[in-house]
Formats: C-alpha cells, structure tokens, sequence
C-alpha cells in the first residue's frame, strides 16, 4: 500500500511558525491511512514515512496529524512521540464512549490534542472538555457563524485555530475574534502598503537577483556586487559550509566559498539569500515556501528531461513565485526592475508555459489537491507517488539548510 503527505504551516499571531499539518493520501481518503497496528508498528520500526519521515517534513517542529475513530481505538497515536505530534480528530468521527476513552488515555500520557472542522453538539461535550485545541472553518462558517460556535464554547480554555485563512483580512479578522493559530496561504499574498520604494540594501539584491537570473552570468559582477554587504560574505561561507554538501574541510574564504560551490550553486545561494532580505520582516514560512517551491520545480526540470526544461530557470521561477508577496508590489512591476528570462516572466506574470505548469502543480501540493495532483501526473505522465516523493525531498532539502 502507497501513500504519500503533504504539508500546509499553522502560524501564530506573530506569524512565526506553530507546526505543519501533515495531510496523508491513501486512495480517496485525505486522512491517517486506516491500516492495521501490526502494518503501521512495522512501517515505523522501518523508519518509513511515519516516525522519522513526519521529523524531517516538520524540520522537528509539531506535527498535527488527522487520525479516525478506528484509529484511535486501536491506539494508533501512541507510537508517535507524543511531543511531536498533534492528535488530530476528525470531524466525521462519532464520539462515542470507546473513541473518548481512547482520547482521555492519549491525553494522560500527555498528547495535544485538536478537534478538526469543528461544530458544537451536545454529543462533543465530553471532547471538549479534553481537547487542547479547537479548529474552526473561516470559509464554510463566516464570521456571524464563528461567533456563534465560539460563543457555545464559553468555559473552553483551549486555544482556536482559524483555517482556511486566504487573505490579510480574514488573519486581521481572526485575531480580533480571539484566535491564537492561523491556517492558510494568507501570508503569501501581498499586502496593500502605501510606499514602495526600494532602499540601498534592497536595491543591493535586486542588482543581485538580475545578475543571477542571466543563464551565463559573470562569477566577477556577482562578487563584486556580493561584498557591497557586509554581512553577505559571512552568509555565503555559512551556506558552503552548511548540511547540503557534508563537507569534511571547513570551508574558510570567500575564495574557497566561490570555487567550492561553482556557478550552479553559487547562483542558487545568492538568488536565495537575495530573496530573503527582501523578505526582512516578513514570516520565516513564506521564504520557506518559496524555497520549497524553487527545489521542487528544479528537481522536477531534471526529472523530465524530455521537456527540456532549464533546471537553473525553474529553480528561479519557483523562487521568484512569492515575490508579490515578499515586496508587497504586483509581479508585473516587480519584474519590470529584474532582467529575467522571458521563460520566467510567462510563466510568473502570464502563467503560461511548462515553467508555469510545475508551479500550479506545487501549489496543488500545497493545498493537498490529490485530484489536481492526479491530473498533473498523467498529463507529464508520471506516477503520483514519484511526484510526491519529489516533493518529500524538497521539503526535506530545505530543512537542511537550517542545519
């Protein structure tokens, strides 16, 4: 039996990041594969998809988990440490006796747990009173219905967690109803400011990313412009020297730095340490994201060799995607100051073109859109799990960049 995860970010108000909910394919169901203990107790001791695969998705940060009644009556939680995951009950699950007793005991042994696309029933009672966390459905309940759940919940000590947040406002919203953790691509839209004026250093690294963005860029203009900051350098050694490449000799010059990584890596490294003080001051999670995406995008150019696409071009084109919402500026404009290849520019501004392809196909991932997902493959004709083992080591490639 195959299946495969996805992972969407659970930010707080601050919009630092809280933990990742891993959403599992398994046939038609998006949610913890109804397997049997023996199955998944053998799947762990094997290291497979589950225990220290969840780490390596979550760059050890809490994992929420979706978990059905059989589940959770077989015990199935408890072979996962209980301070990396989340217990989380789906909202199709009957409370009956057996399943809150399962739900007390994951509690006792001291597991966080969450109840799932919430709506109050008199039959929830017992739930609520153990559950740590309560998600509630932005979209499907609007606001006079959030508040009319919310306000049935008034001894509820817990925290609330609003899913489903698309944009700047409904986050606003949210806080101001009293949520604590947020759910959505909201912070990888822009947000409406009033000046956009770039300064000196911002300047610095769009200077950069036209200089890298060229297919044959010049090694001497890129380090040239790289020592105008003062903090570049330190960064550059710190990325040679990082998990990536498991160095043995510590690599200890800019020089060594510049042979060491070669124009491949050294292009990637500068687009991305561009892109993140660009990003200054905005959420960790969506430099992350447009990271995952830049991988992703590169590792899929190389695995359809037949469609000749530019590796190099779709690692940009993944890693620009976010841009909008980094500089807070339309793409069209943001473009416009950046010497990019006319593949990337259809693909971010017309969306059209293979590059633009591979990125609805990451956002599909996203999302967990298995039906998209599914079309995709078949189109490139491609297994799904092959893509969505792509995906797994693209997120895992990021991670080790914190290393």
């Amino acid at each position: 039996m195959s299946f495969y995860v996805a992972r969407q970010p659970i930010l707080k108000k601050d919009k630092s990041l809280f933990a990742y909910e891993l959403l599992f394919r398994n046939g038609p169901e998006n949610a913890f594969p109804d397997i049997s203990l023996d199955e998944a107790t053998q799947r762990l001791v094997e290291g497979s998809e589950f225990n220290s695969g969840i780490q390596q998705l979550t760059g050890n940060s809490l994992a929420f988990v979706n978990f059905t009644a059989r589940s959770l009556k077989q015990r199935l939680p408890l072979l996962m440490p209980h301070d990396q995951i989340v217990v989380e009950l789906l909202e199709t699950i009957t409370p009956t006796a057996a399943v809150v007793e399962a739900v007390l005991e994951l509690k006792q042994k001291g597991y966080t747990i969450a109840l799932d696309d919430f709506e109050y029933s008199d039959a929830w009672q017992p739930l609520i009173e153990i559950a740590d966390i309560i998600k509630y459905d932005f979209q499907a309940l609007g606001a006079n219905g959030l508040k009319q759940q919310m306000d049935l919940l008034q001894g509820f000590s817990g925290v609330y967690l609003a899913e489903k947040i698309e944009t700047h406002d409904e986050f606003t919203r949210a806080k101001e109803m009293g949520f604590s953790l947020f759910q959505g691509y909201f912070f990888a839209r822009p947000e409406m400011v009033k000046s956009r004026t770039l300064n000196a250093s911002q300047q610095i690294y769009t200077q950069l990313l036209s200089l890298v963005s060229q297919s044959n860029f010049s090694i001497p203009d890129v380090v040239k412009t790289v020592e105008k900051d003062t903090g570049m350098s330190f960064k550059l050694l710190r990325f040679a020297n990082s998990a990536v490449y498991q160095r043995r000799q510590k690599v200890e010059t800019l020089r060594q730095a510049i042979v060491f990584l070669g124009q491949k890596e050294l292009q990637r490294f500068v687009a991305i340490i561009a892109l993140s003080e660009l990003g200054s001051g905005k959420p960790e999670e969506l430099l992350k994201l447009s990271i995952l995406r830049a991988r992703f995008c590169e590792m899929m150019a190389n695995d359809l060799s037949t469609a000749k696409l530019d590796p190099s071009h779709a690692f940009l084109t993944g890693l620009l995607s976010n841009l909008d919402a980094i500089m807070n500026d339309t793409i069209e404009n943001l473009l416009a100051r950046i010497a990019i290849s006319e593949k990337i520019s259809d693909a971010l501004v017309a969306k059209k073109g293979p590059l633009a392809f591979l990125i609805s196909l990451i956002n599909a991932f996203e999302r967990a859109n298995w039906p998209v997902i599914k079309q995709a493959c078949e189109r490139l004709q491609r297994p799904e799990v092959e893509v969505a083992n792509i995906y797994k080591q693209a997120a895992d490639w990021v991670e080790t960049l914190n290393d």
